[in-house]
């Protein structure tokens, strides 16, 4: 697919709206200061090139992912997730990627231009779609009826869909004023007063409206309709395609495998070559290893870095390896809704006593030098970062402070080292959750037991199924979960899908008027700077609540036979290697 290309000098590093259950943090994409294990060292000077090769026609690519899913519309709050985003990535509208380098490229597949902002008061934005761009149906894409069922797939207005709509993130639909077919492009008209910097990024289409419509939903004038259609969307596997491939429905299981061959009707300008690619859920990584090594499959990044694993990957005949920056960040959240963790005080000293120099040597530093997170949204490769938490003490390791904030807040640790709430009633034990599967985010969890411990609070470890994370997260079934945002260097989005008490995504379950509107007035401006100023206010907001609790910017590693062609390491965006799948294949002899 030939993209046409903006400045990285625009973008901010950061991450964004989509977010990714499994994942760990990244930095800016940049690929500097990757520690290379081996034979990917073209990467650190040239990340958009690097193992570029000839493909041969034909053959079969398997390729492994870390975790599964459990629902199939990604524009929801239990389908947003990273792999659902990787595993329909062949058959997505190609509508533009962040390149490994960080900067931004259209597709000139889908588009006529790029994007125009044509007004700024209200903002009003086009969008011109070419004809040929079509559903492997023949149907066009990019219809106004595509934007609209976007557009009332991400919105908390009633009156355009109900409650079963269940988005990701409102900060998209609640701002729209009206979309419009006009000289042949579609304008998308938004709410007064409202403003992006990041208005320039992507098109804002996803799904076949056409489809739902077939399928006998009323989704235009029905918001109950609409939101059968959204929930029938995360059940169906899909059928369509709008990409270089199309999926195998006779050899595609939820959560588990993906099976794709080409789509004849794909109309962009670089054709697959290989007959099939096979997407395969792998957990372990040691089990992943063996099936790299035995040549079960081509290749796999995995979600966590596991150090035994890198340096055994290293060490394969015929395999090509690196570690470098990812675009997520892991943190520890508080659930709200707990008794316990609803007192402020509580949070407080869980925080304090919480030492992220211990969680990173025990976990990345060993291997390699992992960024300590201390900014809800910017790593500090960013420009924009500001540390809002050392100076409230989060992160510290300060056990005995910890013990005076409960002692000060009316709790009692008695003589066998138990805490008691100020009535005197017992505490009952946290449920501590994270992927199971994932090295790291286990080693943290079992630090943060011993500390919990350490100040009388009882705790359970409660690793959760690798393709439910998504539904334990939404439905608020955790004490204490550590996951990761994965995204882009966009980071507008972010702020309001983290924090917003209307966003679905929100999952500590923060309700503050000061926050809510903190996060919206990030998405007032077309000045990115003054969006990044307003962003680190929000993060000092939610800080200030004690509920969530960076921890790392995570590096990741990347392994594959040395036979495939065109797949290499993206730190810019939440798809990895997969941002050109359509590229994918076999190097020719």
């Amino acid at each position: 697919m030939r993209l046409r290309r903006k400045p990285a000098a625009v973008l901010a590093s950061g991450v964004v709206a989509a977010m990714a259950l499994t994942a760990c943090a990244g930095g800016d994409g940049s690929g500097e200061g990757s520690a290379n294990v081996g034979g990917l060292e073209a990467c650190v000077d040239d990340p958009n090139e690097c193992n570029t090769a000839e493909r041969q026609e034909g053959g079969e690519l398997t390729w492994a992912m870390s975790s599964g899913w459990d629902a199939w519309n990604g524009n929801t709050a239990a389908g947003n997730s990273l792999y659902l985003t990787q595993a329909t990535s062949g058959i997505a509208i190609p509508t533009g990627n962040f390149l490994p380098d960080g900067t931004w490229e259209w597709s000139t597949d889908l588009l006529v231009k790029e994007p125009e902002l044509i007004e700024e008061d209200p903002m009003k934005v086009r969008y011109e779609i070419k004809p040929e761009a079509v559903w492997d149906d023949g149907t066009p894409v990019g219809s106004l009826d595509d934007f609209l069922f976007h557009r009332n797939s991400l919105t908390s207005d009633s009156d355009l869909c109900d409650k079963k709509c269940d988005p990701a993130a409102v900060s998209y639909g609640d701002n729209v004023e009206s979309i419009d077919e006009v000289d042949g492009g579609i304008e998308v008209t938004y709410v007064e007063g409202y403003l992006d910097p990041e208005w320039s990024f992507g098109v804002p289409i996803s799904l076949p409206s056409h489809i739902a419509t077939e399928e006998g939903f009323d989704w235009q004038n029905d918001p109950a309709e609409m939101g059968d259609a959204a929930e029938w969307f995360n059940t169906q596997i899909p059928y369509w395609s709008a990409g270089p491939y199309k999926l195998d429905t006779d050899r595609v299981e939820t959560g588990v495998s993906v099976s794709m061959v080409p789509n004849e009707a794909w109309f962009g300008e670089i054709k697959p070559t290989l007959d099939r690619i096979n997407l395969v859920v792998i957990s372990e990584q040691p089990t992943m290893l063996t099936a790299l090594e035995n040549g079960e499959i081509h290749g796999s990044e995995p979600a966590s870095l596991d150090p035994d694993v890198a340096e055994q990957a290293g060490d394969l005949s015929g395999v090509v390896s690196a570690i470098g920056t990812r675009p997520a960040w892991d943190h520890i959240n508080m659930n709200l809704k707990n008794e316990f963790l609803s007192d402020i005080e509580v949070r407080k000293a869980i925080f304090t006593a919480i030492s992220l120099d211990q969680i990173l040597d025990a976990t990345y530093n060993p291997i390699t030098d992992a960024e300590k997170r201390t900014n809800h949204v910017f790593p500090e490769s960013s420009e924009y970062h500001e540390d809002v938490i050392s100076d409230l003490g989060q992160g510290s390791g300060d056990i005995e402070a910890a013990k005076q904030i409960l002692a000060d807040a009316g709790y009692e640790l008695d003589d066998d080292e138990t805490l008691t709430m100020p009535d005197g009633s017992d505490i009952d034990p946290l449920s501590l959750v994270w992927l199971e599967g994932n090295t790291m985010r286990e080693i943290t969890m079992t630090l943060l037991q011993s500390t919990l411990q350490e100040l009388g609070i009882p705790a359970n470890l409660n690793p959760n199924a690798p393709d439910a994370l998504g539904s334990t997260l939404a439905e608020g079934k955790f004490d204490i979960v550590e996951f990761g945002w994965i995204g882009s260097p966009q980071f507008t989005g972010a702020p309001s899908q983290y924090w917003n008490s209307s966003s679905a995504s929100n999952y500590a379950g923060i309700n503050s008027e000061d926050i809510d509107k903190a996060t919206e007035a990030v998405m007032q401006t077309v000045d990115i700077d003054e969006a990044g100023k307003l962003a680190n206010d929000a993060a000092k907001l939610v800080a200030a609540e004690y509920a969530i609790l960076p921890v790392v910017t995570t590096p990741g590693l990347i392994a594959m036979s040395e036979d495939v062609a065109n797949i290499r390491p993206n730190g810019s965006t939440q798809l990895g290697p997969f941002y050109n799948i359509g590229e994918w294949g076999l190097k020719a002899e």
